[in-house]
């Protein structure tokens, strides 16, 4: 069956998208095979040559539209053009996106300003005539027609789901050189990473069909991100856009790599905001993969949702927004960048709800939020030369409290009646965003809705935390294992948990050990990315009575088989906010059992108990450090 071959592809994530990498489709056997080419059209009718200049090679680069790793080469390619003469080097675009008209395909050149001509392979004879599956991927020819290399474009993307925090090959180049020089060219084949080029459509009309099955479970699971002007890479919102991805729905919704939630599905008490798939609906894709993705009767296709650009909740109380648009430039690293918003509230508050409004959804990742009070966000701000301040790991500041966060999908919720975060008078807003680059120069303007408490506030959400302060990992572990434990001083209820690592980071597990000696787990992340960060919210509050031990138990890889690791050769971590620093958090957001504000007299004091907790622990690792250097003497 088609579907059972393409899921034993892989798979690759870039700013949380997953795609397909070329794994299984082509091999070497295509080189030194000649090709005839001679001269297609430009989307303008200017027709571009396909054939080396004599003594000179010509590049087809493969590419789609609404393949990000595709969009994220375009400024290397544009300086590959500047860097060879056009006498000797001609580069070509092949856009092999079918759904595409003339205009699409112009005006997605000039977005990227793209520096090369382009041509459209809306049927893929051209793609069929070379041999290419994958998107991008490079082939490179001779003055004879031969294919001397093809494959990935550089090592910038290693396999599944990794980014290559340190590049270090560039077959291409390598590749256009040897040819030039008139030598052997060393590598001619590397295994491109990306997106599969669009399959033709396969005649079949047997159940489950997309009109029937397929589009409701893709309109409430899919659609949030991929649609247009969103997040998502390419959209879903017709059958044709779910038809030529149909084995790639299938193949990611069975490894669960997409809807994101990186929770182990078989751990936990069962979360209220996990966006997994079902076990029938991840049937119901492969099925109909494996059918060929009919469409069936269009008049049964649900009435897509309607998505509006007003507040989900209703008019705020209060809107944060960024003070200016913040540019983010065409290529480069992810960049996290934390933005000081003054409330300037005459008085104590609490707040109900919040809702995220990213500015450009092209390239917000995510957004997290939080309350200082401390006045150190502003100054921080103050010594940026930029808007905002550079943070990779959280405000890099003492915070009072937190705002919650918005990933792709996640829908504004308000919390249970009695229940509610502190805002005090005169606080700041921070919000930490995480840039992705699209490929082209962009500018965001972000902003967040706070929804005040109508109703009495009895209890107030406080977050703590399990931790590995002393984490040191050495260089060359692909398994290190961190341990980190956290008692409750009082008897609390949790209500979420949200596990927290850097980039040599591999899984976590938190759980709890109760004084009667029950042990539940809570969440468990078989496969971390810090890309992909979220709060598990259980469905309901779990009583933890005092001296309940929340433990995290996480391991590390710091090796050089790490494409993640940012240290190359690896060097020894700890702990610290950098993004060459290590952290092992569990944190878990609890309320004091039994509070009740509203009675006379009774305060919020669970923040002053986990004060004098954290000096305790403070002065216990005095004194075991006055043991230890005691006994060396």
């Amino acid at each position: 069956m088609i579907c059972s071959v393409f899921r034993k592809l892989g798979f690759v994530l870039v700013a949380g998208i997953p795609l397909m990498s070329s794994a299984g489709f082509a091999d070497d056997s295509l080189v030194n095979q000649r090709v005839e080419l001679g001269t297609m059209k430009a989307p303008d009718g200017a027709p571009v040559e396909l054939k080396a200049p004599p003594g000179g090679t010509v590049v087809l680069i493969f590419y789609s539209s609404e393949c990000p790793i595709s969009n994220s080469y375009s400024p290397f390619l544009n300086r590959l053009r500047d860097e060879y003469p056009e006498k000797t080097v001609r580069v070509v675009g092949v856009c092999v996106d079918p759904d595409l008209s003339r205009s699409d395909v112009e005006s997605h050149a000039k977005e990227y300003e793209l520096k090369f001509p382009v041509i459209h392979d809306r049927h893929a004879a051209l793609s069929a005539k070379v041999g290419a599956k994958v998107t991008p991927e490079a082939f490179v020819l001779d003055d004879r027609g031969r294919i001397r290399y093809h494959g990935r474009l550089n090592d910038q993307f290693a396999a599944r789901q990794k980014r290559n925090a340190n590049s270090k090959t560039n077959e291409l180049r390598d590749a256009i050189d040897a040819i030039l020089a008139g030598k052997n060219v060393e590598v001619p084949y590397v295994e491109a990473v990306g997106c599969p080029i669009p399959t033709p459509t396969i005649s079949q009309s047997e159940p489950p069909t997309y009109a029937t099955h397929v589009a409701s479970i893709l309109q409430k699971n899919c659609l949030e991100c991929h649609r247009r002007g969103q997040v998502g890479p390419f959209p879903l919102e017709t059958y044709e856009q779910a038809r030529k991805r149909a084995d790639d729905l299938a193949s990611v919704a069975e490894d669960r790599l997409m809807p994101p939630w990186k929770a182990d599905p078989h751990v936990g008490p069962g979360f209220k905001n996990d966006r997994s798939l079902s076990s029938e609906e991840i049937s119901t894709l492969l099925a109909w993969a494996e059918a060929g993705a009919p469409e069936g009767d269009p008049s049964q296709t649900p009435a897509p949702p309607q998505f509006h650009d007003d507040w989900a909740l209703g008019t705020p109380d209060l809107v944060v927004e960024m003070p200016d648009n913040f540019p983010i430039p065409a290529s480069g690293e992810d960049i996290y960048r934390c933005f000081v918003i003054p409330t300037r509230l005459p008085a104590d508050t609490y707040i109900n709800a919040i809702e995220y409004r990213p500015g450009n959804r092209r390239v917000v990742h995510h957004m997290l939020g939080y309350v200082d009070v401390s006045g150190e966000g502003r100054k921080k701000d103050a010594a940026d030369a930029e808007q905002g301040y550079s943070c990779f790991s959280g405000p890099e500041v003492d915070v009072h409290g937190d705002l919650g966060g918005w990933a792709p999908g996640n829908d504004p919720s308000r919390l249970p009646d009695g229940l509610g975060r502190s805002l005090p008078k005169n606080a700041d807003v921070i919000i930490q965003v995480h840039y992705h680059p699209s490929g082209k120069d962009e500018t965001d303007r972000s902003r967040v809705g706070l929804y005040f408490s109508k109703k009495p506030v009895k209890q107030v959400l406080h977050w703590n935390a399990a931790a590995k302060f002393d984490l040191d990992i050495p260089p060359d572990q692909p398994n290190f294992k961190a341990e980190g434990v956290w008692v409750a001083p009082v008897e609390l209820e949790a209500w979420g948990v949200t596990p927290h690592m850097h980039l040599l980071g591999k899984d976590m597990l938190m759980s709890l050990e109760f004084p009667d000696g029950r042990k539940q787990d809570l969440v468990k992340l078989n496969d971390w990315d810090f890309a992909w960060q979220n709060a598990y919210y259980f469905k309901n509050p779990i009583t933890l009575p005092k001296g309940t031990r929340l433990r995290v138990v996480a391991h590390y890889d710091n090796s050089s088989g790490n494409p993640r690791n940012p240290n190359n050769p690896p060097k020894r971590v700890k702990w610290g906010e950098a993004t060459t620093d290590e952290m092992c958090i569990g944190f878990i957001a609890v309320t004091k059992k039994g509070q009740d504000l509203t009675r006379p007299g009774e305060k919020d004091d669970l923040n002053e108990i986990f004060k004098a907790q954290i000096e305790e622990y403070k002065a216990k690792a005095r004194e075991a450090q006055k043991a230890r250097q005691a006994e060396k003497k």
